[in-house]
């Protein structure tokens, strides 16, 4: 006997397909039907019912190979549900959690996780109060981030979100945080690339990929970031850190605008459904920092967005920018200009990940901050063409030296106490009288002494430290020791 004549037995309820629109069916004979339902097809093709009108329903069906006009659908008196468990890490999987990387069913215990989970309650709910390191010094010294925290991620395509969010999930996995990244829409070589990176680095043990492909059912592209937010909320109620990538919810907006005006539910602002907020919001709150068993756990939500010619105003832009807890801006100006990261921090915000810095570190921060502002208008003196003062001349050449130290490539994440040190060095003027190419050659040799753990005391040290004066203090008794390395 076959699931469906299991289920058919279980229920008795047998409906049809009387009309069948790019995998979205309307299915009549089923009078007990609700919303959020799971029904199945005779050919074992799985369905969530997401509309119901007076003679029949709207299905949406996550397999579109077998579906026809006339074919059998039962009802299985369940509400919509993924199954799995530990088995996933190290997988990819589809939305529905079926294996894509030809290593076999997916092992282990399986549990039922509901994609449409109330978020967890004011009480549940606690400050955001750990910091969280990405490993990108531009954003964990100007941008920084707690666990729990929801950031946004927005700029043009092909400008590094990706290769950042990878880093990102490569930094904390190191750790023992769990990484699901959610692709949605996007080109199997894309998904491709992403996995050989994380295989690559090591850290393929600690993640999980969710993969909707750009060809894929529309209804089963609208299921990816639900699936990724189940698997997130099942690993966190196990006690573990997760981190949580959803890329693109620009991409989800357009299919779930796509899905809609199959429908014909009434569009509205961009032709968008009027609920695309609400669903995205409902989404991005089940992400946080919560108690469990007085245990801190988190889910570090990085939903992605995608601008063209950084126009941050369109409507679902602005509605992921009202929602979540700030957002890093990747500027395609500044990334055409050759740098990297083409992360605008004036443009960038963190609204929560302040308050998980120690007060040095954020005196640190409003430092770079304002020396790079001093910077940005001395280049505009600069295009005038006019003689620049020596104090002019000062800002712009401790400008560079700032933009310098922030350079930074994939695969290279800095931990924070590193990164620290090298301002620090920037603050005693260490550099004032070299010339960049000496300072490059200065930061690679200090990276390297740090590969080799050379500077591993550096780490101790500085977690002492409280002020900014023994900070300064501390720097200043460290250059003679690094001056020995630079040798």
């Amino acid at each position: 006997m076959n699931e469906f004549s299991k289920i058919l037995e279980k229920t008795g309820e047998i409906g049809y397909i009387t009309s069948l629109f790019h995998s979205i069916a309307n299915v009549s004979g089923l009078p007990s039907l609700r919303l959020g339902e799971k029904v199945i097809t005779e050919e074992g093709e799985i369905g969530l019912v997401y509309g119901i009108r007076e003679r029949d329903a709207e299905v949406l069906m996550f397999e579109s190979a077998n579906l026809r006009t006339g074919q059998k659908v039962a009802r299985t008196g369940e509400l919509f549900a993924i199954y799995g468990g530990e088995g996933l890490l190290g997988r990819v999987v589809d939305p529905l959690l079926k294996p894509l990387d030809q290593l076999g069913p997916i092992r282990g215990e399986k549990v039922a996780l509901s994609i449409e989970r109330e978020a967890p309650n004011i009480g549940q709910r606690v400050k955001i109060n750990r910091a969280f390191e990405t490993g990108w010094m531009i954003v964990d010294l100007l941008v920084p981030l707690g666990y729990g925290q929801r950031e946004l991620v927005i700029g043009d395509s092909k400008v590094g979100k990706t290769i950042f969010l990878l880093d990102t999930i490569l930094n904390q996995a190191r750790k023992g945080v769990i990484c699901v990244y959610v692709s949605i829409g996007k080109r199997a070589i894309d998904v491709k690339a992403v996995e050989e990176y994380l295989k690559e680095n090591r850290v393929m043990k600690n993640s999980v990929l969710v993969v909707a492909l750009a060809n894929q059912p529309s209804p089963l592209i609208f299921l990816a970031p639900f699936s990724g937010m189940a698997i997130a909320e099942y690993f966190r109620d196990q006690g573990k850190d997760v981190v949580l990538v959803l890329d693109d919810m620009t991409t989800h907006a357009k299919v779930y605008r796509e899905i809609c005006l199959l429908l014909k539910r009434s569009p509205g602002r961009n032709a968008y459904p009027g609920d695309i907020f609400h669903i995205h919001a409902a989404l991005l709150e089940r992400a946080g920092n919560i108690r469990i068993k007085n245990r801190e756990v988190s889910i570090t939500c990085f939903p992605v967005g995608e601008t063209l010619e950084n126009d941050i105003s369109g409507y679902i832009q602005t509605n992921l920018i009202g929602m979540t807890d700030g957002h890093i801006f990747f500027d395609v100006n500044e990334f055409r200009k050759g740098k990297r990261p083409a992360i605008n921090s004036f443009l960038s915000v963190s609204r929560v990940g302040k308050q998980t810095r120690k007060v040095f570190e954020q005196h640190l921060a409003n430092w770079i901050q304002l020396k790079l502002g001093e910077y940005k208008r001395a280049l505009e003196i600069v295009q005038f063409g006019v003689e620049l003062p020596k104090k002019t001349r000062e800002i712009i050449s401790l400008g560079e030296k700032i933009e310098t130290v922030l350079e930074q490539f994939p695969g290279s994440p800095r931990p924070i106490w590193l990164q620290l040190f090298l301002v620090g060095l920037l603050r005693s003027e260490f550099w004032q009288e070299k010339p960049i190419g000496a300072m490059r050659k200065d930061l690679e040799k200090i990276l390297e002494a740090f590969k080799k753990g050379l500077l591993s005391d550096l780490e101790r040290e500085i977690s002492r430290i409280k002020t900014i004066r023994e900070f300064d203090q501390w720097i200043k008794e460290k250059i003679p020791v690094l001056k020995e390395i630079l040798k």
